[in-house]
């Protein structure tokens, strides 16, 4: 008789846990990035064909051909800062994030802007919404001495039309 009960409590737990799993599951997607996430595998396929992508929760990465690299930037005194490892394209690749965040963008850099480190550029942009009340920042991550000026341009519009491809 206990080991019945015991039987159904373990049933009736694991019923619980996986009603509570798919709920997570869905809330590991933001359903408004979920346009702008297809429109951006459309265009990475269309570019980079070997491009892995995701979307969990309120960010969008992508990534084909990258490794690490070691980057050490100048700081404003002209010293060098300690060097540090970052993910970033070898040639033929592409690396990038999109980020939906609430209100303005509030960042000490000016946007859009790119920089440039050394072995690759790193484009920022950070469009508003007014009308949503939100901006995406995005970090789009493209090799120094090659790009594809069409992704760039195809990429650029879709980030910078997000507000009427974002769902309310």
């Amino acid at each position: 008789m206990i080991r019945i009960h015991a039987i159904a409590c373990l049933c009736l737990c694991a019923a619980l846990l996986a009603g509570a799993q798919s709920q997570d599951d869905e809330s590991l997607q933001n359903p408004k990035l979920k346009e702008i996430y297809s429109n951006t595998r459309r265009i990475l396929t269309r570019h980079y064909p070997e491009a892995t992508s995701h979307l969990l929760k309120d960010k969008i990465h992508f990534e084909s051909d990258t490794r690490l690299f070691i980057i050490h930037v100048p700081l404003k005194t002209g010293q060098w800062q300690d060097p540090w490892e970052e993910r970033g394209p070898k040639k033929g690749g592409v690396l990038g994030t999109i980020e939906l965040r609430e209100g303005e963008y509030g960042g000490a850099a000016m946007v859009p802007q790119t920089f440039d480190k050394h072995y690759y550029k790193v484009m920022l942009m950070a469009p508003y919404s007014r009308k949503r009340n939100c901006h995406l920042y995005v970090h789009l991550y493209i090799p120094r001495l090659e790009s594809k000026p069409e992704f760039i341009k195809e990429f650029t519009e879709l980030v910078n039309s997000f507000e009427t491809t974002i769902k309310e």
